[in-house]
């Protein structure tokens, strides 16, 4: 992501802005990132995990969102666009026509070379300061490998990995599950992970 601008930019400014503009921007702490576009195959991950979400949400209380939606980690002030989130009955917005989520359960992000390491480690513990948040998956692109984090109290996780199209991730938080499979529908990969797992391997997002 690359900062837009050199004077510091209030939180009201940048949400006006953000409302008009064609291209969605992060913002933290007066700062202004542009946010890249993605690849087919990113692309293809990202609607299938709404996919796979929203067929468990039928009927119930929930529903999962796009990376249209913004997210705003109110501990901290960063607004930004997961790849997916899940938000069930009661969830708070804020902004004009709910523009911005305050309260996800689950969040998606789908992996690639410029954003892996942000996604797991500043943007992570940025997620982590949402309380409501209960699910965080972060899915590669390059290869078949799956890190979901599950909340187990206020201050601890429960990692676990995937990495074969026979697995299936039990989601708590909308009491549900969704398979590996469907995560990499239509996504011609191999099960057999590389000797190296870096963000290196990785197509462009």
């Amino acid at each position: 992501m690359e900062m837009l601008q050199s004077r510091y930019i209030s939180e009201a400014e940048y949400e006006e802005m953000e409302s008009v503009s064609n291209q969605k921007h992060e913002y933290f702490d007066g700062e202004v990132y542009a946010m890249a576009g993605g690849t087919n195959r990113h692309a293809v991950i990202c609607t299938n995990a709404a996919i796979a979400l929203g067929s468990n949400l039928k009927g119930k209380p929930c529903r999962v969102v796009s990376s249209e939606q913004r997210v705003k980690i109110e501990a901290t002030g960063l607004q930004t666009y997961p790849d997916a989130s899940v938000y069930c009955r009661d969830a708070k917005f804020a902004g004009k026509g709910d523009q911005i989520l305050l309260s996800p359960v689950g969040i998606v992000e789908v992996l690639s070379p410029r954003t892996e390491n942000y996604d797991r480690g500043g943007k992570w513990f940025h997620y982590q300061q949402i309380p409501s948040l209960r699910d965080y998956l972060l899915i590669t692109q390059s290869h078949i490998w799956v890190e979901h984090f599950h909340r187990v109290d206020e201050q601890s996780w429960l990692l676990k990995t995937y990495h074969s199209r026979d697995q299936i991730i039990a989601l708590e938080s909308i009491d549900g599950e969704i398979s590996i499979a469907d995560l990499y529908d239509g996504v011609e990969l191999s099960d057999v992970l590389p000797l190296h797992i870096s963000a290196s391997s990785e197509d462009e997002d």
